[in-house]
């Protein structure tokens, strides 16, 4: 597989925000969403970044194993065959793997090939307007969630925000009790979150949605890679 980087890190985002973590950023993408911090991934000989090729071994023997966390992002992680004996090779040794995928690629085809699924879950984009590739969506992903798994919103525009919750909403209502997490956050320095919040004080069927900041952003500089 096409290795942009790995390093350790805290989650910056989503169910485990502030936890140690290992990452593994791949390279490539079939998406150019307008906001991308991490171009250098989906396409390093254009945006300075570096990219390795690396077998399933070779990747596992950077994984911290005193965290027993593992994030592989990109870029796209669901574009590589490689993707899913990495993914199943962590699950089996006991890992809790997070793959974070841009929605257009199928979760259902992925999971379905992972042995010790319970050990995975997905943080799933719903792209938003301002992204420019909402259309690229995968809907069939949004009807096959689990509680385990995290929806999340990207917010950079009043048009956002509004498709944006009604379709949290919609998942609210599609789901019940059995609703995967649902997270809101907003475009580095280009919305306020203040504002998403405010919007969904006033509406009680988004009682039960998260929000986020990209807290590593915060603690660290925003363009720095590796954290």
């Amino acid at each position: 597989m096409l290795v942009s980087e790995i390093f350790d890190s805290i989650e910056g985002e989503g169910v485990r925000a502030g936890q140690l973590c290992t990452f593994i950023r791949l390279a490539g993408c079939n998406l150019r969403c307008s906001y991308c911090d991490s171009m250098y991934a989906v396409d390093p000989a254009k945006y300075g970044g570096k990219a390795k090729e690396m077998s399933v071994n070779e990747v596992l023997a950077y994984v911290n194993r005193r965290y027993r966390r593992v994030t592989i992002t990109g870029g796209e992680p669901l574009l590589f065959s490689e993707t899913v004996k990495l993914a199943d090779r962590l699950c089996d040794m006991g890992y809790e793997v997070n793959i974070e995928t841009n929605g257009s690629c199928d979760i259902v085809v992925f999971r379905d090939m992972i042995q010790h699924s319970e050990n995975l879950f997905f943080t799933v984009d719903f792209k938003l307007p301002s992204s420019g590739v909402m259309y690229d969506m995968r809907l069939s992903n949004f009807d096959n969630l689990t509680p385990r798994d995290v929806l999340k919103l990207v917010i950079g525009s009043e048009e956002d925000m509004s498709v944006g919750l009604a379709f949290a909403k919609r998942i609210f209502d599609q789901y019940r009790s059995d609703a995967p997490y649902i997270y809101c956050g907003v475009v580095f320095g280009k919305f306020e979150l203040a504002d998403v919040i405010e919007e969904c004080k006033l509406d009680k069927e988004l009682a039960d949605i998260r929000f986020q900041l990209q807290m590593h952003k915060y603690i660290w500089d925003p363009d720095l890679r590796g954290v």
